[in-house]
């Protein structure tokens, strides 16, 4: 089961990076080779880095981008402390992503 594991967390890796090198040929399959990549992450429960997860947008699989992501900076008052974070918000899906700093 270990040696079934490692080759697909590689495979998942192999898709995420395919998919974001044929962004700029404009590949129409981008987004499947995405779902497909979550979609076997889920199966071996495997918990993707934060990487990827600041790289696509978990619920439409698109890539964030500077034309179809929104970036804000937040700084909150809770219990006294002021936390900071950052604020992803897809505009393909509207989806918001809060990241704490």
């Amino acid at each position: 089961m270990v040696k079934d594991k490692k080759k697909v967390i590689e495979k998942i890796n192999f898709l995420i990076d395919f998919a974001i090198s044929q962004k700029q040929e404009s590949n129409p399959y981008i987004y499947d080779y995405i779902n497909i990549s979550f979609n076997l992450a889920k199966k071996i429960n495997y918990r993707m880095p934060k990487e990827i997860h600041r790289k696509v947008c978990k619920n439409c699989f698109s890539i964030r981008s500077l034309e179809n992501t929104k970036i804000r900076t937040l700084r909150e008052k809770k219990n006294g402390v002021i936390v900071k974070s950052i604020k992803l918000h897809c505009l393909s899906c509207n989806h918001i992503k809060k990241i704490r700093v």
